[in-house]
């Protein structure tokens, strides 16, 4: 009978502590890439399935928390990913699965996840920051992986996926501002490479048909990108009354920003969270915000695509649109 695999074995195989192990599992931070590298090897070569007793390689109890490599510059920890995978985290464990976080490559080339993906020694996947959802999905078809894509609608396609309405978030975002007076509105949103972003910018340009193209911006989704962004929209002349800003680590940028440009929100600009969490409440002043309850909606994604792992149920595809609120508070007023 083989013995069960601990983190303690990896740990003293690979020459690191148990805690190590860990953090790699959960994608958290400071981990040394060199070091993340030998512990995920070490991870594939003894078919190690956390919370599980050894078994044969091909009954893998670890489910994938997986972006393309091609967004790893955009950070695997943020607010949405560190929600997602305590959800994901939370969820697993009552089926007895793990969850680790990390990027692949979908043509499969070097990377350990690739490895750990080709030998399909992941029970299934939750895939975000997807750019082309066919193309980055192709490994988990062919390979025959259960797979759900988060923070996607994809109705058009034969994809399972759950997400919110980004066009219906910024509609939401636009008309609180109209409806309040605000007119001169600014929008900072991620790269429209991607299509959520697209979509935000349609949203956006729906609710408000006289929208200024001019006060339309990318930015890094980060502190410094909402910064950045915001002093670029308060450059120009006539300044913005509102702005929309994506993230909350962008929304925080923006206000830093308007602090050191003397810009009093809400007197003098109000600003608005779009892909909110509840943390928007703890700024200053507490942010306005639509926000998505991330936790709630990767663990219902985690329960479904253990689901399909279990039971592989006969649907042709699992669509969910995850619902989204309005929450109002003190960076926005009524403007007279």
């Amino acid at each position: 009978m083989l013995a069960k695999i601990t983190l303690d074995h990896l740990a003293r195989k690979v020459g690191v502590s148990a805690s190590t192990v860990s953090r790699v599992l959960s994608g958290a931070r400071g981990v040394n890439e060199g070091t993340r590298q030998r512990v995920l090897a070490a991870v594939r070569e003894a078919h190690y399935h956390p919370g599980a007793s050894h078994r044969e390689a091909g009954h893998s109890r670890i489910i994938g928390f997986f972006m393309p490599a091609e967004a790893e510059q955009w950070g695997v920890r943020t607010n949405f990913t560190e929600q997602g995978l305590s959800a994901i985290g939370d969820v697993a464990a009552q089926f007895n699965y793990a969850a680790m976080v990390g990027c692949y490559n979908p043509e499969l080339t070097d990377k350990v996840e690739d490895q750990m993906i080709n030998a399909r020694e992941v029970a299934g996947a939750l895939l975000f920051r997807t750019k082309d959802e066919i193309r980055d999905s192709e490994p988990f078809r062919r390979l025959q992986i259960p797979f759900l894509v988060v923070n996607r609608l994809l109705p058009e396609t034969s994809l399972n996926y759950i997400g919110p309405d980004h066009r219906k978030v910024a509609f939401s975002a636009a008309k609180h501002l109209l409806e309040s007076g605000y007119r001169r509105i600014g929008l900072l949103l991620g790269r429209t490479a991607y299509l959520s972003h697209r979509l935000y910018q349609d949203g956006f340009q729906e609710a408000h048909t006289g929208a200024d193209p001019s006060l339309i911006t990318e930015i890094e989704l980060n502190v410094e990108g909402g910064y950045a962004g915001t002093r670029r929209l308060m450059e120009r002349s006539p300044r913005p009354e509102a702005l929309i800003v994506t993230g909350d680590r962008a929304s925080l940028g923006c206000l830093k920003a308007l602090h050191d440009l003397k810009v009093r929100v809400p007197r003098d600009v109000g600003v608005v969270a779009m892909d909110g969490t509840s943390e928007t409440a703890f700024a200053n002043p507490p942010l306005t915000a639509v926000e998505i309850p991330w936790y709630d909606m990767l663990a219902m994604g985690t329960r479904l695509l253990i689901d399909l792992i279990q039971h592989r149920p006969p649907v042709e595809q699992i669509g969910v649109c995850y619902s989204t609120r309005l929450v109002v508070r003190k960076s926005t007023q009524p403007k007279r």
